[in-house]
């Protein structure tokens, strides 16, 4: 039988990272998937609370509302007060989604029409952009530098092609570990007000700085133009899909029923679990020590780096926060090429920069490679493993 796709379906594109996944290769190094040590997860929280839901509340796994449970909502909002990442905050201005990713496909389905231009900054992460395009979306990024997003650059594209919103990341950015600047975010703003589009703040790395606090959120300097994103997936743990959107009163009701009309809802119990870890006291404590964990891995892995990779071959930008590190090849080695020989011949996975672009275009001497999940003695053998591929490369 020959079946009829629809545009959405047809839309769809292949995430170029899966190549590089490998989650059950053997012998592999893995330094590509960003997401905490499976021993940084508040697993006594967890089974704490949810041991007490389930003994005392057995309408913990009736059908909840479609918006997401009262109860996180409420935590979601109180914390996100006290990071200063808004100011007042309500619980009825979250809906939560299935995870970030969840997040992002509601805003598609609420504000992306065929051939509508969408901006992300890039690189960026693409598996969000992959929402955007399944809507029909046509996407363009905006180049970074240090500071964040060029303005200029935004403007030109505004101008040019009156987008929907602009996507970013502005707290320890996937793929780069950029954290834009006050001064770049206010120019963004600026842009952003004068050509009628609003700005997506994805920021599920907000707390994971090593030292100081990134700077005041989008959220917070523009609330009449910014949606703000999160995520509980770097910060409790990825396979609990909690993510959330801050919406103008206006555009929860529209955004539930189509949330409602995809999903229905999702787990109560799970939605509940993660309030009670939110509001729990040791909470904190374990921020905590996940930011001194990334720190002390982050310093692990460059020093690694920095003893056995000469400049001359490879530089990286060092991370103020969060779990990556944006590496630069020279002397002409194409990042595709060397990720996959790494891969094929030497057992080391990471991610080539092209991955992290709008359009799978551009980027083509940059690497992604995440220090958040390896032990110490893998960190240590995958950098052994790249500087003599790296070395055979030069050689060749």
């Amino acid at each position: 039988m020959e079946y009829r796709l629809s545009h959405r379906a047809k839309n769809l594109r292949r995430c170029m990272m899966d190549v590089f996944h490998l989650r059950d290769a053997k012998d592999m190094i893995f330094f590509n998937s960003g997401q905490p040590a499976a021993d940084l997860y508040p697993r006594d929280l967890l089974c704490a609370v949810i041991d007490e839901l389930l003994a005392d509340d057995p309408q913990i796994l009736a059908y909840p509302g479609s918006q997401g449970d009262e109860e996180l909502r409420e935590a979601l909002a109180e914390r996100q007060n006290r990071l200063d990442v808004g100011a007042g905050i309500r619980a009825e201005q979250i809906v939560v989604t299935n995870g970030g990713t969840g997040g992002a496909d509601l805003l598609a389905q609420l504000f992306v029409d065929p051939g509508d231009a969408v901006l992300s900054e890039t690189p960026t992460f693409p598996e969000t952009l992959d929402c955007f395009a399944k809507a029909g979306a046509r996407l363009a990024g905006v180049s970074m530098d240090a500071d964040g997003p060029l303005p200029g650059e935004l403007e030109r594209l505004a101008r040019e092609l009156r987008p929907s919103f602009f996507y970013v990341i502005p707290n320890f950015q996937n793929p780069t570990g950029r954290c834009t600047s006050t001064e770049r975010r206010r120019a963004v703003v600026e842009v952003a007000r004068r050509y009628g589009f609003f700005i997506v703040e994805d920021d599920p790395y907000r707390e994971l700085n090593f030292d100081a606090a990134p700077p005041p959120s989008y959220y917070s300097l523009a609330p009449d133009c910014t949606i703000s994103m999160g995520s509980l997936s770097k910060t409790i743990a990825p396979g609990m899909r909690l993510g959330w959107l801050v919406l103008p009163d206006e555009l929860v009701e529209r955004a539930v029923m189509t949330l409602k009309a995809t999903a229905l809802c999702y787990p109560a119990l799970l939605h509940r679990a993660a309030a009670r870890v939110i509001k729990h006291p040791q909470f904190d404590a374990h921020i905590d020590e996940l930011r001194r964990d990334l720190k002390r891995r982050c310093r692990l892995l460059t020093g690694l780096m920095s003893a056995q990779i000469p400049t001359k071959w490879l530089t990286w930008e060092t991370p103020l926060g969060g779990m990556f590190l944006w590496c630069r090849l020279h002397g002409g080695v194409s990042a595709m090429d060397f990720a996959v020989r790494a891969r094929d011949h030497w057992h080391v996975a990471f991610f080539p920069g092209v991955c992290f672009t709008p359009n799978y275009e551009g980027e083509d001497f940059s690497l992604r490679l995440t220090f958040a999940r390896q032990t110490d003695a893998q960190m240590a053998e995958g950098v052994r493993r790249i500087a003599a591929a790296l070395e055979s490369f030069q050689q060749n």
